[in-house]
């Protein structure tokens, strides 16, 4: 089976890559900033000029404008790429029998409670998420048009982390050398790995599975009371982490809502995979 993933730069893909070829599939990426043999060239501005390979089973859609400034500071230039050029890109996927998962976001929901359901109107709060809702209405009406129901599956995520992305890579190097280190006692989330989400995505591959689907976090939690719990869990003083409200260093939060977490349930029925828990987080901080 020949996989593609489009946004071969990304954290997720960095990840996912690895694991599909383990999984014994030919995988090929797309970038936007070089070509080689397992990599092909894609200009999210251009996808008129992008070929679609021979023998395509699937296509991960990983790529597009991800930054939560960005989408706020040029939201006409991230809606171009983000809902208009990536429909259309998804449209010749569809078109030429290629199954396709999008890979979507929790933040399309801000709900006043926690764990929305799969099948539950989306809610977006910022241009970011406004933006993955609108690219996810269209994917879907796209792919009833086409009578493709059964080849598109959205994929929506919780936060993934990991001990090199930020701010936990700064924690980690504070941690290490006894420093103190600030984190937000206002802003939560409901972590994941970059490695459960790549799991996911395998898993409805293997099942040719439609529709959309959820991977959370158990529940929320601050970043202060995540990074008190891993000095705890790494057996450190506790009080290195100094909890901080945002307003008190000016800090904006595009994104700030006490529940990110998502419900599970059909997700688990289907792809046969549960919450991640805070201990499968700190254990990787631990390595």
């Amino acid at each position: 089976m020949k996989i593609l993933i489009v946004g071969g730069d990304s954290r997720l893909s960095k990840t996912l890559l690895p694991m599909l070829k383990m999984n014994n599939y030919s995988v090929l990426k797309t970038s936007r900033k070089y070509s080689n043999k397992e990599t092909l060239f894609l200009d999210f501005e251009n996808i008129d000029d992008f070929l679609i390979p021979k023998d395509l089973d699937f296509a991960i859609i990983v790529g597009g404008v991800t930054d939560y400034n960005a989408c706020e500071d040029n939201y006409e230039y991230a809606h171009k790429i983000n809902c208009i050029n990536m429909p259309l890109l998804i449209n010749n996927f569809l078109k030429s029998n290629i199954n396709v998962i999008f890979i979507s976001t929790n933040t399309v929901f801000m709900k006043n409670y926690s764990h929305p359901k799969e099948n539950e109107i989306r809610n977006p709060g910022f241009p970011y998420a406004s933006l993955k809702s609108i690219t996810e209405k269209k994917l879907i009406m796209l792919s009833q048009e086409l009578s493709k129901e059964n080849q598109l599956s959205i994929l929506r995520l919780t936060k993934n982390v990991s001990f090199d992305t930020s701010p936990f890579d700064n924690w980690l190097d504070k941690i290490k050398n006894n420093e103190n280190f600030n984190a937000f006692n206002n802003l939560f989330f409901a972590p994941i790995t970059f490695e459960k989400s790549s799991e996911a995505i395998i898993k409805i591959i293997e099942k040719s599975a439609p529709g959309i689907f959820h991977i959370s976090g158990k529940k929320d939690i601050s970043y202060s009371d995540f990074g008190k719990g891993l000095l705890q869990y790494l057996k450190k003083d506790q009080n290195l982490c100094t909890p901080i409200n945002s307003s008190d260093i000016n800090v904006k939060l595009r994104y700030n809502h006490f529940y990110t977490s998502l419900n599970m349930k059909y997700t688990s029925s289907i792809l046969d995979i549960n919450y991640v828990n805070l201990e499968e987080i700190y254990e990787i901080f631990k390595k």
